[in-house]
């Protein structure tokens, strides 16, 4: 039941559409099971508090800044919220990773990412054969012609968001330790990319092609890489003739506009939201009050993830979370530096993953993003089983 109910909470993980609006907050399907995998945990004796200075920072600069709240009543809402995925995503799975291992996660984790790609493949192969529709999974609408597609996500540039989890971490097994079975995760990736129309999704195709490719070639150049960016090449020319329009408008708009024009106005946002942390620096305007601040409705929210932390929580609070972010990545390199073992690079690249989607997570806002805390807390515990597992290692070899 346990595994039961972490395949269907990472399956749903980013059904922001699925939940009740109630006093201003939405409560979502994917955290009733979240819920329910967490008490199965306690009931199994294998939920654990371990602590993090990182994310007690954050839990305490947090609550200083809901004190400080433009409307407090909204600002503990908001608290509430960040309780909840330090307690049913950070901690539910570190534990779960610390128990069951982190190669159970991974397996999981693809198991669930390939049944999405097939539902997405049902939700554009009826939307656009028959033009029906269900209205529990709707598309997006279209632009300028061409449907979108998001599954259960808020939006294309959401689900986007996410994949470039599952593509990086996949690139990284395929070309770094010739993993060919991770070749069938690419495409289907690239596919929901495609499907998806996300241009935060392409920026986020070559930001980690770029970077997983430098991180394949730092041992030496061989014939074999130097080959690799011609086929990509030729993947990209195929791609883009048969997807001339889609390409012309979601790529396009990057070179036929301005920059603030391609993004849909977030730079301007950006230019908004810095000045409102300026304003308040060290408290910030309190989670979840950005909008009221301004003299807006409390949905109105900034368009940068960074500068939303900055200004609804101060400058304690952003660092207190890149903090959490940066540390994480650091233990995970020091132990691939020390040990060079399967799961050492196993984790390795899930860090890489997370440092990838960070950034390309500054396209858009939501520094609560329940598959955010859930790559925190998937990682946390493998560190700690590592860290467990040669402690106990040690003290046999130390008895013998």
């Amino acid at each position: 039941f346990i595994h039961l109910f972490c395949f269907v909470s990472l399956l749903l993980i980013g059904a922001d559409r699925w939940g009740i609006e109630l006093i201003g907050v939405n409560f979502r399907v994917d955290q009733l099971f979240l819920c329910i995998f967490a008490l199965l945990l306690v009931v199994k004796k294998a939920y654990r508090f371990t602590f993090n200075g990182w994310i007690a920072a954050f839990l305490f600069l947090s609550l200083i800044s809901t004190l400080f709240a433009v409307s407090i009543m909204r600002g503990i809402l908001f608290y509430c919220s960040i309780v909840y995925n330090v307690l049913f995503l950070f901690y539910a799975l570190a534990s779960y990773v610390k128990c069951y291992g982190f190669g159970v996660f991974i397996r999981i984790f693809r198991m669930t990412m390939k049944v999405q790609f097939f539902i997405l493949l049902f939700q554009f192969a009826l939307k656009l054969v028959t033009g029906y529709e269900f209205s529990f999974l709707p598309s997006y609408g279209e632009y300028m012609g061409i449907y979108r597609f998001q599954i259960w996500f808020y939006e294309p540039s959401y689900l986007a968001t996410y994949l470039v989890l599952w593509f990086s971490f996949s690139l990284m097994q395929f070309l770094l330790r010739g993993c060919r079975e991770y070749l069938v995760d690419l495409l289907m990736c690239l596919a929901m990319f495609l499907m998806s129309t996300s241009t935060s999704g392409f920026i986020g195709i070559a930001l980690t092609v770029v970077v997983v490719y430098c991180m394949w070639l730092a041992p030496g150049v061989t014939a074999k890489k130097l080959i690799f960016p011609v086929i990509l090449l030729a993947i990209f020319l195929v791609l883009r003739i048969v997807f001339a329009s889609m390409f012309d408008v979601f790529l396009g708009r990057l070179f036929d506009s301005s920059l603030n024009e391609a993004s849909g106005g977030r730079i301007d946002g950006w230019k908004e939201t810095w000045k409102v942390f300026l304003e308040n620096p060290f408290f910030g305007v309190g989670p979840g009050n950005y909008g009221l601040y301004l003299g807006q409705e409390a949905g109105y929210v900034p368009t940068n993830v960074s500068f939303e932390l900055l200004a609804t929580l101060g400058i304690g609070g952003f660092l207190a979370f890149y903090g959490l972010t940066a540390s994480l990545f650091a233990r995970a390199a020091a132990l691939y530096r020390r040990e060079r073992s399967e799961s050492a690079f196993l984790i390795l690249a899930f860090a890489v993953a997370l440092i990838l989607f960070t950034l390309i997570l500054q396209i858009n806002q939501g520094y609560l993003r329940l598959y955010h805390w859930m790559a925190f807390g998937v990682l946390a515990g493998a560190l700690e089983r590592e860290r467990m597992l040669k402690k106990y290692s040690f003290a046999e070899v130390s008895h013998a």
